[in-house]
């Protein structure tokens, strides 16, 4: 949920109380070590160290409903110590994860396919969760279009709008429990060495191509997404409906949606200055990506 606004946050009496009876008096708000944004707050204190989150509606409803299950299968989510809302601003108040992963991120590459595989296995497995969260379709509307494709201009512009109209194809198949961020900057580990994806603002029933397609992180090539849509494919235990080819279609699918929805949110003003190096480096590099992808997505049939 990179830079999504949040509103004005402030620290209710209610939520100081909860994270004075973590951390301790006095309790101090210390820098988040290169995660975290207008929503996301740390403390420390005598008795140990909290994170408070500001969030939305789906992840409050996951944390309550979801992660319980999720954890059961043995999954890395942060461990939750209280949650409510102020003023109909849900927040969670949860562990610090000690080590957030960063580059190169190749290594747990495997690791957070696994990991994704089982998560998308849940709601098969566990029909109390369904109905929890929000059902997304993966797909752009024409108000989504025209107010991403605005951002640039003269022959990018046409360019994408004639890329946008080819005949992308439908992700079918049933709804699964998706994170839909599980970026490679949203991953952390535990002293144990348990992988732990801690953001789940973008949960939702979704295609289980989302996730592989943001897990790709940047502009990913027709050969990366093949390697990943290979190894998740070995790992899945949902009915695979399609071949690896057409796996590897609907992930770039999703990876383009993706693109049409983050630049329709700034458009909107739906993002903080937080988003402003994604957008800057989506106006680059999302033109030339859709005339590298475009030959791949061609000699699939499109």
């Amino acid at each position: 949920m990179v830079g999504l606004k949040m509103g004005v946050l402030h620290l209710d009496e209610r939520v100081r109380a909860h994270v004075v009876a973590i951390t301790g008096n006095p309790v101090t708000k210390v820098p988040m070590m290169g995660v975290g944004g207008p929503g996301i707050l740390k403390f420390q204190g005598p008795q140990g160290e909290v994170v408070l989150k500001y969030t939305n509606a789906p992840e409050a409803v996951f944390y309550k409903n979801c992660a319980p299950i999720v954890r059961g299968k043995g999954l890395g989510i942060p461990d939750v110590y209280a949650q409510g809302d102020v003023e109909g601003k849900p927040w969670v108040l949860m562990e610090v994860i000690p080590t957030i992963i960063g580059p190169p991120y190749i290594p747990w590459l495997s690791n957070q396919i696994e990991y994704l595989a089982r998560l998308h296995s849940l709601g098969q497995e566990s029909p109390d969760m369904l109905g929890t969260l929000p059902t997304r379709l993966v797909a752009w509307t024409p108000q989504d279009v025209d107010d991403a494709v605005s951002l640039w201009e003269g022959d990018d512009a046409a360019a994408l709008v004639d890329f946008l109209h080819m005949p992308w194809p439908p992700l079918t198949g049933k709804p699964v429990l998706i994170s839909g961020d599980p970026n490679p900057t949203n991953w952390g580990k535990r002293v144990t060495g348990q992988l732990v994806l801690f953001d789940w603002a973008e949960a939702s029933w979704s295609h289980p191509a989302y996730d592989l397609a943001v897990l790709c992180g940047g502009f990913p090539d027709e050969g990366t997404v093949k390697d990943v849509v290979e190894r998740y494919l070995e790992r899945t235990t949902i009915p695979a409906s399609g071949h690896v080819e057409q796996w590897v279609s609907w992930v770039l699918t999703a990876k383009l949606v993706s693109f049409v929805w983050f630049a329709a949110w700034w458009r909107r003003g739906r993002l903080t200055k937080a988003a402003t190096a994604g957008i800057n480096a989506l106006q680059k590099g999302l033109v030339p990506w859709s005339r590298a992808v475009r030959p791949a997505m061609s000699s699939m049939g499109l």
